[in-house]
Protein backbone atom coordinates (compact mmCIF):
# COMPACT_ATOMS: atom_id res chain seq x y z
CA UNK A 1 0.00 0.00 0.00
CA UNK A 2 0.82 3.66 -0.92
CA UNK A 3 2.35 5.60 2.57
CA UNK A 4 2.48 9.15 2.36
CA UNK A 5 3.79 11.67 5.32
CA UNK A 6 1.59 15.29 6.20
CA UNK A 7 4.93 17.05 4.86
CA UNK A 8 3.74 16.23 0.67
CA UNK A 9 6.88 13.54 0.96
CA UNK A 10 7.18 11.59 -1.96
CA UNK A 11 4.89 8.44 -1.74
CA UNK A 12 6.21 4.85 -1.45
CA UNK A 13 4.43 2.27 -4.10
CA UNK A 14 3.93 -0.79 -3.98
CA UNK A 15 5.58 -2.29 -6.99
CA UNK A 16 3.08 -3.68 -9.80
CA UNK A 17 3.74 -6.38 -12.01
CA UNK A 18 1.97 -8.42 -14.70
CA UNK A 19 0.83 -11.77 -13.55
CA UNK A 20 -1.94 -14.30 -15.25
CA UNK A 21 -5.02 -12.99 -13.54
CA UNK A 22 -4.25 -9.94 -15.10
CA UNK A 23 -6.88 -9.15 -17.80
CA UNK A 24 -4.52 -7.21 -19.92
CA UNK A 25 -1.00 -6.80 -19.95
CA UNK A 26 0.81 -3.37 -19.70
CA UNK A 27 2.42 -3.30 -23.45
CA UNK A 28 -1.08 -3.15 -24.88
CA UNK A 29 -2.17 -0.22 -22.46
CA UNK A 30 1.22 1.54 -23.67
CA UNK A 31 0.41 0.92 -27.06
CA UNK A 32 -1.15 4.81 -27.72
CA UNK A 33 -2.84 6.07 -31.02
CA UNK A 34 -4.84 8.34 -32.98
CA UNK A 35 -6.10 8.59 -36.48
CA UNK A 36 -9.41 7.20 -35.67
CA UNK A 37 -12.12 7.98 -37.92
CA UNK A 38 -15.92 8.91 -36.85
CA UNK A 39 -17.34 6.29 -36.61
CA UNK A 40 -14.63 4.58 -34.70
CA UNK A 41 -14.89 6.81 -32.43
CA UNK A 42 -18.40 6.80 -31.79
CA UNK A 43 -18.12 3.36 -30.47
CA UNK A 44 -16.64 4.46 -27.65
CA UNK A 45 -20.59 5.21 -26.49
CA UNK A 46 -21.85 8.15 -25.14
CA UNK A 47 -22.47 10.96 -28.15
CA UNK A 48 -19.63 12.96 -26.09
CA UNK A 49 -16.93 12.99 -28.29
CA UNK A 50 -18.25 14.91 -31.50
CA UNK A 51 -16.51 18.30 -31.22
CA UNK A 52 -13.15 16.26 -31.69
CA UNK A 53 -14.01 14.06 -34.66
CA UNK A 54 -13.20 16.46 -37.88
CA UNK A 55 -9.27 16.46 -36.19
CA UNK A 56 -8.28 12.77 -35.10
CA UNK A 57 -4.88 12.46 -36.06
CA UNK A 58 -2.09 10.68 -34.72
CA UNK A 59 0.59 13.33 -33.19
CA UNK A 60 4.24 13.32 -33.54
CA UNK A 61 5.74 12.64 -30.16
CA UNK A 62 7.88 15.11 -28.57
CA UNK A 63 10.30 15.12 -25.67
CA UNK A 64 8.81 16.60 -22.64
CA UNK A 65 10.66 18.72 -20.24
CA UNK A 66 11.80 16.88 -17.71
CA UNK A 67 11.96 20.22 -15.11
CA UNK A 68 8.36 20.88 -15.70
CA UNK A 69 5.57 20.10 -13.59
CA UNK A 70 2.39 18.03 -15.61
CA UNK A 71 -0.79 17.18 -13.82
CA UNK A 72 -3.65 15.90 -15.01
CA UNK A 73 -5.85 18.63 -16.89
CA UNK A 74 -8.45 19.93 -14.12
CA UNK A 75 -10.93 19.88 -16.65
CA UNK A 76 -10.82 16.14 -16.32
CA UNK A 77 -11.92 13.17 -13.42
CA UNK A 78 -11.17 9.77 -12.48
CA UNK A 79 -13.92 7.83 -10.98
CA UNK A 80 -14.02 4.28 -9.67
CA UNK A 81 -16.38 1.95 -11.07
CA UNK A 82 -16.11 -1.09 -9.69
CA UNK A 83 -14.58 -3.17 -12.53
CA UNK A 84 -13.28 -0.04 -14.59
CA UNK A 85 -12.29 3.19 -14.48
CA UNK A 86 -14.80 6.15 -15.31
CA UNK A 87 -12.99 9.36 -16.94
CA UNK A 88 -14.64 12.19 -17.98
CA UNK A 89 -14.69 15.94 -18.06
CA UNK A 90 -16.30 18.91 -15.77
CA UNK A 91 -18.96 20.42 -16.51
CA UNK A 92 -18.77 23.65 -18.86
CA UNK A 93 -14.86 22.64 -19.62
CA UNK A 94 -12.63 24.81 -21.73
CA UNK A 95 -12.93 24.72 -25.33
CA UNK A 96 -9.57 23.72 -25.48
CA UNK A 97 -10.78 20.15 -23.94
CA UNK A 98 -12.97 17.57 -24.70
CA UNK A 99 -16.81 18.43 -23.66
CA UNK A 100 -18.99 16.56 -22.27
CA UNK A 101 -16.55 13.32 -22.43
CA UNK A 102 -17.33 9.98 -20.76
CA UNK A 103 -15.44 6.98 -21.20
CA UNK A 104 -14.08 3.76 -19.54
CA UNK A 105 -10.14 2.97 -19.22
CA UNK A 106 -7.86 0.39 -17.49
CA UNK A 107 -7.10 0.75 -13.78
CA UNK A 108 -3.48 0.99 -14.47
CA UNK A 109 -4.21 3.72 -17.20
CA UNK A 110 -5.77 5.47 -14.04
CA UNK A 111 -3.01 4.81 -12.30
CA UNK A 112 -0.52 6.41 -14.35
CA UNK A 113 -2.60 9.65 -14.40
CA UNK A 114 -2.77 9.53 -10.74
CA UNK A 115 0.97 9.82 -10.40
CA UNK A 116 0.34 13.34 -11.90
CA UNK A 117 -1.87 14.76 -9.84
CA UNK A 118 1.07 16.05 -7.14
CA UNK A 119 3.23 19.12 -7.27
CA UNK A 120 6.77 17.79 -8.61
CA UNK A 121 8.12 17.96 -11.73
CA UNK A 122 8.46 15.03 -14.04
CA UNK A 123 12.07 14.37 -13.73
CA UNK A 124 10.95 13.45 -9.96
CA UNK A 125 7.73 11.44 -11.16
CA UNK A 126 9.48 9.32 -14.09
CA UNK A 127 11.61 6.94 -11.78
CA UNK A 128 7.91 6.45 -9.45
CA UNK A 129 6.61 5.20 -12.32
CA UNK A 130 9.65 3.38 -13.06
CA UNK A 131 9.43 1.44 -9.91
CA UNK A 132 6.00 1.18 -9.78
CA UNK A 133 5.43 -0.25 -13.61
CA UNK A 134 9.10 -2.64 -13.79
CA UNK A 135 9.48 -0.71 -16.85
CA UNK A 136 12.63 1.28 -18.47
CA UNK A 137 12.89 4.97 -18.60
CA UNK A 138 12.78 4.99 -22.24
CA UNK A 139 9.51 3.29 -21.57
CA UNK A 140 8.12 5.68 -19.54
CA UNK A 141 8.75 8.45 -21.37
CA UNK A 142 7.51 7.37 -24.29
CA UNK A 143 4.13 6.82 -22.89
CA UNK A 144 3.60 9.76 -20.46
CA UNK A 145 4.47 11.76 -24.08
CA UNK A 146 1.29 10.35 -25.69
CA UNK A 147 -0.31 12.14 -23.24
CA UNK A 148 1.06 15.41 -22.97
CA UNK A 149 -0.79 18.21 -24.34
CA UNK A 150 -1.82 15.92 -26.97
CA UNK A 151 -3.92 18.09 -29.59
CA UNK A 152 -6.70 15.00 -30.54
CA UNK A 153 -8.46 12.14 -28.75
CA UNK A 154 -5.85 9.07 -28.79
CA UNK A 155 -6.67 5.34 -28.03
CA UNK A 156 -5.31 2.18 -27.36
CA UNK A 157 -6.40 -1.09 -28.69
CA UNK A 158 -7.32 -3.82 -25.29
CA UNK A 159 -8.49 -7.35 -25.63
CA UNK A 160 -12.07 -5.83 -24.61
CA UNK A 161 -11.96 -2.80 -27.59
CA UNK A 162 -10.58 0.52 -27.61
CA UNK A 163 -10.01 2.36 -24.93
CA UNK A 164 -10.96 6.63 -25.66
CA UNK A 165 -9.15 9.19 -24.02
CA UNK A 166 -9.37 13.07 -24.48
CA UNK A 167 -7.32 15.69 -25.87
CA UNK A 168 -5.13 17.58 -23.36
CA UNK A 169 -5.31 14.64 -20.69
CA UNK A 170 -1.62 15.87 -19.02
CA UNK A 171 -0.54 19.44 -19.05
CA UNK A 172 1.62 22.13 -17.56
CA UNK A 173 0.77 23.05 -14.15
CA UNK A 174 1.21 26.38 -15.25
CA UNK A 175 -1.47 26.04 -18.10
CA UNK A 176 -4.59 24.89 -15.38
CA UNK A 177 -5.03 28.28 -14.36
CA UNK A 178 -7.83 29.08 -11.38
CA UNK A 179 -8.92 24.76 -12.07
CA UNK A 180 -5.77 23.48 -10.81
CA UNK A 181 -5.94 20.90 -7.88
CA UNK A 182 -3.37 18.61 -6.90
CA UNK A 183 -5.72 15.56 -5.90
CA UNK A 184 -2.81 13.51 -4.32
CA UNK A 185 -4.55 10.27 -5.30
CA UNK A 186 -3.64 6.98 -4.18
CA UNK A 187 -1.88 5.10 -6.98
CA UNK A 188 -3.09 1.67 -5.40
CA UNK A 189 -6.41 2.20 -4.67
CA UNK A 190 -6.55 1.60 -8.82
CA UNK A 191 -5.47 -1.56 -8.80
CA UNK A 192 -7.78 -4.73 -8.90
CA UNK A 193 -8.16 -7.97 -11.18
CA UNK A 194 -11.14 -8.17 -12.42
CA UNK A 195 -11.70 -6.55 -15.24
CA UNK A 196 -15.43 -4.85 -17.64
CA UNK A 197 -14.61 -2.38 -20.01
CA UNK A 198 -18.26 -3.39 -22.12
CA UNK A 199 -20.71 -2.83 -20.07
CA UNK A 200 -22.21 0.36 -20.84
CA UNK A 201 -24.52 0.80 -17.84
CA UNK A 202 -22.07 2.40 -14.43
CA UNK A 203 -21.58 0.06 -11.88
CA UNK A 204 -21.53 2.89 -8.89
CA UNK A 205 -24.18 5.48 -9.66
CA UNK A 206 -25.17 7.35 -12.59
CA UNK A 207 -22.94 10.04 -14.02
CA UNK A 208 -25.69 12.55 -15.19
CA UNK A 209 -28.62 13.52 -13.07
CA UNK A 210 -31.30 15.93 -14.07
CA UNK A 211 -33.70 17.94 -11.82
CA UNK A 212 -37.35 18.36 -13.00
CA UNK A 213 -37.84 21.50 -10.44
CA UNK A 214 -41.07 22.35 -11.16
CA UNK A 215 -43.46 21.53 -13.95
CA UNK A 216 -45.29 24.88 -13.96
CA UNK A 217 -44.52 27.34 -16.95
CA UNK A 218 -44.69 31.10 -17.77
CA UNK A 219 -46.35 29.99 -21.16
CA UNK A 220 -48.65 26.95 -22.97
CA UNK A 221 -46.63 25.87 -25.18
CA UNK A 222 -48.62 24.01 -28.13
CA UNK A 223 -45.45 21.95 -29.02
CA UNK A 224 -44.13 21.52 -25.86
CA UNK A 225 -42.92 17.90 -25.05
CA UNK A 226 -43.20 18.32 -21.43
CA UNK A 227 -45.86 17.14 -18.94
CA UNK A 228 -47.00 20.69 -16.95
CA UNK A 229 -50.71 19.76 -16.40
CA UNK A 230 -50.08 17.10 -13.52
CA UNK A 231 -50.56 18.50 -10.01
CA UNK A 232 -47.90 17.99 -7.99
CA UNK A 233 -49.36 17.78 -4.38
CA UNK A 234 -45.75 16.92 -2.28
CA UNK A 235 -43.39 18.56 -4.02
CA UNK A 236 -39.70 17.78 -3.25
CA UNK A 237 -38.30 19.71 -0.45
CA UNK A 238 -35.31 21.86 -0.68
CA UNK A 239 -33.43 20.39 2.51
CA UNK A 240 -33.95 17.55 0.84
CA UNK A 241 -32.23 18.58 -2.32
CA UNK A 242 -29.83 20.23 -0.74
CA UNK A 243 -28.49 16.83 0.56
CA UNK A 244 -29.09 14.79 -2.66
CA UNK A 245 -26.82 17.31 -4.25
CA UNK A 246 -24.25 16.39 -1.94
CA UNK A 247 -24.59 12.78 -2.17
CA UNK A 248 -24.37 13.30 -5.72
CA UNK A 249 -20.89 15.23 -5.40
CA UNK A 250 -19.89 12.79 -3.07
CA UNK A 251 -20.71 9.95 -5.92
CA UNK A 252 -18.75 12.44 -8.28
CA UNK A 253 -21.74 13.03 -10.37
CA UNK A 254 -20.29 14.66 -13.39
CA UNK A 255 -23.34 17.19 -14.09
CA UNK A 256 -26.98 18.20 -12.46
CA UNK A 257 -28.76 19.58 -14.75
CA UNK A 258 -32.22 21.64 -13.70
CA UNK A 259 -34.99 21.48 -16.20
CA UNK A 260 -38.91 22.93 -15.99
CA UNK A 261 -41.78 23.41 -16.45
CA UNK A 262 -39.92 27.25 -16.01
CA UNK A 263 -37.13 26.66 -13.30
CA UNK A 264 -37.31 30.53 -12.40
CA UNK A 265 -40.95 29.81 -10.52
CA UNK A 266 -39.27 27.30 -8.16
CA UNK A 267 -39.10 29.70 -5.02
CA UNK A 268 -35.62 28.10 -3.79
CA UNK A 269 -33.92 27.73 -7.66
CA UNK A 270 -31.07 30.49 -6.78
CA UNK A 271 -30.25 28.05 -3.51
CA UNK A 272 -29.97 25.35 -5.98
CA UNK A 273 -27.92 26.58 -8.07
CA UNK A 274 -25.31 28.29 -6.05
CA UNK A 275 -25.21 24.88 -3.95
CA UNK A 276 -24.21 23.17 -7.38
CA UNK A 277 -21.69 25.79 -8.51
CA UNK A 278 -20.10 25.61 -5.36
CA UNK A 279 -19.89 21.89 -5.80
CA UNK A 280 -18.86 21.89 -8.82
CA UNK A 281 -21.41 19.92 -10.63
CA UNK A 282 -23.63 22.91 -11.94
CA UNK A 283 -25.64 22.70 -15.65
CA UNK A 284 -23.79 23.63 -18.85
CA UNK A 285 -27.06 25.62 -19.56
CA UNK A 286 -30.22 26.58 -17.83
CA UNK A 287 -33.17 27.11 -20.30
CA UNK A 288 -36.22 29.79 -19.96
CA UNK A 289 -38.76 31.28 -21.42
CA UNK A 290 -39.23 34.21 -18.99
CA UNK A 291 -38.73 37.52 -19.77
CA UNK A 292 -35.69 38.76 -18.18
CA UNK A 293 -35.19 41.40 -15.90
CA UNK A 294 -32.84 42.86 -14.17
CA UNK A 295 -33.73 41.48 -10.58
CA UNK A 296 -33.05 38.32 -12.25
CA UNK A 297 -29.69 38.57 -13.81
CA UNK A 298 -28.76 39.86 -10.72
CA UNK A 299 -29.53 36.76 -9.02
CA UNK A 300 -28.45 34.87 -11.56
CA UNK A 301 -25.11 36.53 -11.06
CA UNK A 302 -24.82 36.06 -7.19
CA UNK A 303 -25.27 32.19 -7.06
CA UNK A 304 -21.31 32.34 -9.45
CA UNK A 305 -22.95 30.74 -12.44
CA UNK A 306 -20.49 30.29 -15.00
CA UNK A 307 -22.75 28.23 -17.60
CA UNK A 308 -25.31 29.59 -20.48
CA UNK A 309 -28.39 30.93 -20.18
CA UNK A 310 -30.32 29.95 -23.05
CA UNK A 311 -33.44 31.68 -24.21
CA UNK A 312 -36.08 30.49 -25.79
CA UNK A 313 -37.64 32.55 -28.19
CA UNK A 314 -39.39 31.53 -31.58
CA UNK A 315 -40.33 34.81 -33.13
CA UNK A 316 -40.76 38.41 -32.31
CA UNK A 317 -44.78 38.44 -34.45
CA UNK A 318 -46.90 39.17 -31.22
CA UNK A 319 -50.09 37.33 -32.94
CA UNK A 320 -47.89 34.14 -33.96
CA UNK A 321 -46.12 34.26 -30.29
CA UNK A 322 -49.66 34.35 -28.88
CA UNK A 323 -51.54 32.10 -31.21
CA UNK A 324 -48.38 29.20 -30.14
CA UNK A 325 -47.11 29.83 -26.79
CA UNK A 326 -50.72 31.23 -25.26
CA UNK A 327 -48.70 34.59 -24.21
CA UNK A 328 -49.89 38.33 -24.18
CA UNK A 329 -49.34 40.95 -26.81
CA UNK A 330 -46.51 42.25 -24.57
CA UNK A 331 -44.21 39.16 -24.54
CA UNK A 332 -42.21 40.25 -27.98
CA UNK A 333 -41.46 43.18 -26.20
CA UNK A 334 -40.43 42.16 -23.03
CA UNK A 335 -37.98 39.32 -24.32
CA UNK A 336 -36.38 41.53 -26.42
CA UNK A 337 -35.73 43.85 -23.47
CA UNK A 338 -34.59 40.90 -21.31
CA UNK A 339 -31.75 40.32 -24.03
CA UNK A 340 -30.57 43.17 -24.43
CA UNK A 341 -30.18 43.51 -20.74
CA UNK A 342 -29.11 39.97 -20.42
CA UNK A 343 -26.38 41.07 -23.52
CA UNK A 344 -25.09 44.03 -21.13
CA UNK A 345 -24.82 41.47 -18.19
CA UNK A 346 -21.62 39.35 -18.72
CA UNK A 347 -23.47 36.01 -18.49
CA UNK A 348 -22.50 33.53 -21.80
CA UNK A 349 -26.06 33.28 -23.42
CA UNK A 350 -27.76 31.41 -26.64
CA UNK A 351 -31.00 31.75 -28.27
CA UNK A 352 -33.18 28.69 -29.23
CA UNK A 353 -35.82 28.18 -31.87
CA UNK A 354 -38.16 25.92 -31.75
CA UNK A 355 -39.72 25.42 -35.49
CA UNK A 356 -43.41 24.74 -36.14
CA UNK A 357 -45.46 25.80 -38.45
CA UNK A 358 -46.10 29.13 -36.84
CA UNK A 359 -42.45 29.80 -37.71
CA UNK A 360 -41.68 27.94 -40.59
CA UNK A 361 -41.48 31.34 -42.58
CA UNK A 362 -38.22 32.90 -43.93
CA UNK A 363 -39.60 36.47 -43.69
CA UNK A 364 -40.62 35.71 -39.55
CA UNK A 365 -36.76 34.00 -39.18
CA UNK A 366 -35.56 36.60 -40.78
CA UNK A 367 -36.91 39.24 -38.72
CA UNK A 368 -36.03 37.43 -35.51
CA UNK A 369 -32.61 37.34 -36.77
CA UNK A 370 -32.48 41.15 -37.52
CA UNK A 371 -33.00 41.90 -34.29
CA UNK A 372 -30.72 39.27 -32.54
CA UNK A 373 -27.83 41.12 -34.89
CA UNK A 374 -28.14 43.87 -32.33
CA UNK A 375 -26.77 42.12 -29.66
CA UNK A 376 -22.71 42.17 -28.88
CA UNK A 377 -22.48 38.90 -26.96
CA UNK A 378 -24.63 36.03 -28.17
CA UNK A 379 -23.17 32.75 -28.32
CA UNK A 380 -25.42 31.24 -31.33
CA UNK A 381 -28.92 31.14 -32.53
CA UNK A 382 -30.14 27.26 -32.97
CA UNK A 383 -33.15 26.34 -35.05
CA UNK A 384 -34.62 22.71 -33.83
CA UNK A 385 -37.74 21.06 -35.51
CA UNK A 386 -40.36 20.57 -33.40
CA UNK A 387 -40.14 16.89 -31.77
CA UNK A 388 -43.47 14.81 -30.88
CA UNK A 389 -44.35 14.63 -27.00
CA UNK A 390 -46.01 11.93 -25.35
CA UNK A 391 -48.34 14.16 -23.59
CA UNK A 392 -49.59 15.82 -26.89
CA UNK A 393 -52.30 14.20 -28.77
CA UNK A 394 -50.90 13.59 -32.52
CA UNK A 395 -53.39 15.17 -34.46
CA UNK A 396 -52.19 18.21 -32.57
CA UNK A 397 -48.78 17.49 -33.47
CA UNK A 398 -49.26 16.44 -37.04
CA UNK A 399 -50.79 20.29 -37.22
CA UNK A 400 -47.84 21.79 -35.61
CA UNK A 401 -45.27 20.15 -38.08
CA UNK A 402 -43.96 21.45 -41.01
CA UNK A 403 -43.01 19.15 -44.13
CA UNK A 404 -39.55 18.20 -44.77
CA UNK A 405 -39.79 20.27 -47.77
CA UNK A 406 -40.69 23.08 -46.16
CA UNK A 407 -38.20 23.25 -43.25
CA UNK A 408 -35.27 22.63 -46.58
CA UNK A 409 -36.73 25.82 -48.17
CA UNK A 410 -36.92 28.29 -45.41
CA UNK A 411 -32.99 26.70 -44.26
CA UNK A 412 -32.02 27.29 -47.95
CA UNK A 413 -33.83 30.93 -47.99
CA UNK A 414 -32.26 32.00 -44.52
CA UNK A 415 -28.57 30.45 -45.01
CA UNK A 416 -27.29 33.93 -47.48
CA UNK A 417 -28.59 36.12 -44.44
CA UNK A 418 -26.38 34.21 -42.13
CA UNK A 419 -23.24 35.87 -43.56
CA UNK A 420 -24.72 39.24 -41.98
CA UNK A 421 -23.84 38.30 -38.38
CA UNK A 422 -21.10 37.46 -36.55
CA UNK A 423 -22.12 34.71 -34.17
CA UNK A 424 -22.68 30.75 -35.16
CA UNK A 425 -26.82 29.82 -36.34
CA UNK A 426 -27.24 26.45 -36.08
CA UNK A 427 -29.64 24.87 -38.26
CA UNK A 428 -31.20 21.65 -36.70
CA UNK A 429 -31.50 18.93 -38.97
CA UNK A 430 -30.92 16.26 -37.05
CA UNK A 431 -34.81 15.61 -36.50
CA UNK A 432 -35.71 15.61 -40.33
CA UNK A 433 -32.87 13.61 -41.30
CA UNK A 434 -33.43 10.49 -38.70
CA UNK A 435 -34.11 7.57 -40.18
CA UNK A 436 -36.90 5.01 -39.34
CA UNK A 437 -37.06 1.37 -40.15
CA UNK A 438 -34.13 0.55 -42.01
CA UNK A 439 -31.78 0.06 -39.37
CA UNK A 440 -30.74 -3.71 -39.41
CA UNK A 441 -28.40 -5.28 -36.09
CA UNK A 442 -30.65 -3.45 -33.55
CA UNK A 443 -29.58 -1.09 -30.83
CA UNK A 444 -26.07 -1.69 -31.27
CA UNK A 445 -26.11 -0.22 -34.80
CA UNK A 446 -28.87 2.49 -34.13
CA UNK A 447 -27.16 5.93 -35.77
CA UNK A 448 -27.10 9.06 -33.74
CA UNK A 449 -26.67 9.79 -29.93
CA UNK A 450 -26.42 7.27 -27.70
CA UNK A 451 -29.29 6.70 -25.17
CA UNK A 452 -28.40 7.58 -21.77
CA UNK A 453 -31.87 5.85 -19.58
CA UNK A 454 -30.14 3.81 -17.32
CA UNK A 455 -26.61 3.94 -18.63
CA UNK A 456 -25.56 6.96 -17.22
CA UNK A 457 -28.97 8.88 -16.43
CA UNK A 458 -31.84 9.37 -14.19
CA UNK A 459 -34.19 11.79 -14.06
CA UNK A 460 -36.02 13.22 -10.14
CA UNK A 461 -39.40 14.54 -10.82
CA UNK A 462 -40.79 17.72 -9.18
CA UNK A 463 -42.23 15.09 -6.36
CA UNK A 464 -39.19 12.99 -5.93
CA UNK A 465 -39.90 10.07 -8.10
CA UNK A 466 -37.70 8.81 -10.29
CA UNK A 467 -37.72 8.16 -13.83
CA UNK A 468 -35.44 7.25 -16.35
CA UNK A 469 -35.82 9.73 -19.10
CA UNK A 470 -37.07 13.48 -18.95
CA UNK A 471 -39.96 12.80 -21.71
CA UNK A 472 -41.26 9.66 -19.69
CA UNK A 473 -42.45 11.40 -16.94
CA UNK A 474 -44.61 9.62 -14.35
CA UNK A 475 -45.28 6.82 -17.24
CA UNK A 476 -45.64 3.37 -14.04
CA UNK A 477 -43.53 1.20 -16.22
CA UNK A 478 -40.27 3.02 -15.73
CA UNK A 479 -40.51 4.56 -12.58
CA UNK A 480 -37.65 3.12 -10.41
CA UNK A 481 -37.27 4.62 -7.32
CA UNK A 482 -38.50 7.74 -5.12
CA UNK A 483 -35.43 10.11 -3.41
CA UNK A 484 -37.99 11.38 -0.46
CA UNK A 485 -37.12 7.60 0.83
CA UNK A 486 -33.80 6.31 -0.74
CA UNK A 487 -30.77 7.52 -1.61
CA UNK A 488 -29.08 7.99 -4.95
CA UNK A 489 -27.01 4.94 -5.01
CA UNK A 490 -30.41 2.79 -3.86
CA UNK A 491 -32.34 4.13 -6.95
CA UNK A 492 -29.87 3.29 -9.71
CA UNK A 493 -29.54 -0.31 -7.67
CA UNK A 494 -33.33 -0.55 -7.29
CA UNK A 495 -35.42 -3.67 -8.68
CA UNK A 496 -37.09 -2.02 -11.42
CA UNK A 497 -33.79 -0.28 -12.36
CA UNK A 498 -31.78 -3.37 -12.57
CA UNK A 499 -35.43 -4.73 -14.10
CA UNK A 500 -35.38 -2.78 -17.12
CA UNK A 501 -31.09 -3.11 -18.22
CA UNK A 502 -31.67 -6.74 -18.23
CA UNK A 503 -35.27 -7.60 -19.71
CA UNK A 504 -35.58 -11.35 -20.66
CA UNK A 505 -37.90 -12.31 -23.35
CA UNK A 506 -40.38 -13.30 -20.87
CA UNK A 507 -40.91 -9.65 -19.69
CA UNK A 508 -41.60 -8.55 -23.56
CA UNK A 509 -45.52 -8.82 -24.43
CA UNK A 510 -46.48 -11.11 -26.80
CA UNK A 511 -48.06 -8.56 -28.90
CA UNK A 512 -44.16 -6.78 -29.54
CA UNK A 513 -42.26 -8.22 -32.92
CA UNK A 514 -39.11 -8.30 -30.19
CA UNK A 515 -40.15 -10.99 -28.30
CA UNK A 516 -39.61 -13.32 -30.86
CA UNK A 517 -36.89 -11.64 -32.56
CA UNK A 518 -33.48 -13.54 -33.51
CA UNK A 519 -31.72 -10.28 -32.37
CA UNK A 520 -33.33 -9.82 -29.28
CA UNK A 521 -30.25 -10.80 -26.81
CA UNK A 522 -27.88 -8.27 -28.97
CA UNK A 523 -29.85 -5.55 -29.01
CA UNK A 524 -31.53 -5.55 -25.62
CA UNK A 525 -27.80 -6.39 -24.06
CA UNK A 526 -27.01 -2.93 -25.82
CA UNK A 527 -29.35 -0.60 -24.20
CA UNK A 528 -29.66 1.97 -26.94
CA UNK A 529 -33.41 1.90 -27.52
CA UNK A 530 -35.54 5.04 -27.35
CA UNK A 531 -38.58 4.27 -25.17
CA UNK A 532 -39.35 7.47 -25.44
CA UNK A 533 -39.89 7.25 -29.24
CA UNK A 534 -41.16 4.01 -28.78
CA UNK A 535 -44.32 5.59 -27.00
CA UNK A 536 -44.67 8.31 -29.17
CA UNK A 537 -44.63 6.12 -32.67
CA UNK A 538 -46.66 3.09 -30.91
CA UNK A 539 -48.60 4.36 -27.71
CA UNK A 540 -48.16 3.92 -24.13
CA UNK A 541 -48.93 0.58 -23.66
CA UNK A 542 -46.71 -0.35 -26.36
CA UNK A 543 -43.74 0.44 -24.53
CA UNK A 544 -41.58 -3.06 -25.25
CA UNK A 545 -41.99 -2.36 -28.85
CA UNK A 546 -39.04 -2.36 -31.08
CA UNK A 547 -37.58 0.95 -31.66
CA UNK A 548 -38.91 2.95 -34.71
CA UNK A 549 -35.51 2.75 -36.17
CA UNK A 550 -35.22 -0.93 -36.52
CA UNK A 551 -36.00 -2.35 -39.99
CA UNK A 552 -38.32 -4.80 -38.03
CA UNK A 553 -40.32 -2.26 -36.67
CA UNK A 554 -43.79 -2.15 -37.30
CA UNK A 555 -45.87 0.73 -38.96
CA UNK A 556 -45.87 3.30 -36.49
CA UNK A 557 -48.98 4.60 -35.47
CA UNK A 558 -47.96 7.76 -35.12
CA UNK A 559 -45.83 9.06 -37.45
CA UNK A 560 -42.53 10.13 -36.07
CA UNK A 561 -40.45 10.95 -39.61
CA UNK A 562 -40.64 14.26 -41.38
CA UNK A 563 -41.54 13.77 -45.18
Amino acid sequence: MKKEDPDNKQPEYTRYSEDEEQVLDLNELMDVQGGIDDNEVAKCGWDAIQADLPILQKHKMRMPEMNKVYVLNPHYHLRHDIHRVALFSSAGTDTDCSRNWHTFIHPLQAVMLSFFTYDRPLQTTLPLLCDFFCRSKEEMIKWVSDFIDNPTPIYTSSQQGEIYFPKRILIEAEKAGKALRFDRLQANSFVWKKLDLTTRRLYSGPLLLTFMLTNQCVTHCKYCYADTSTQIKSPLTTQRMMELIKEASDLQVQQVNLIGGEIFLHKDWKIILKELVKRGIAPEFISTKMPITQKLLQDVQETGYQGIVQISLDAIHSEILTASLGVNGNYAKEMLHGLQLLDDSGLNYQISSVLTNYNCQVNVLAELLHELSHLKHIRDWRIIPASNSIYKEYNVFSHLKPTKAQITKVFNQIRPLLTQVSFPVILGKEVTDKNYQDTWGGSRCFKGSECSALTTHMFILPDGKVTVCEQLYWHPQFIIGNVTTQSLKEVWHSPQALHLCSLSRQDINKESPCRECRLFEDCFSYQNRCWSDIIKAYGKDCWDFPDPRCCFAPAMKNKLSYD
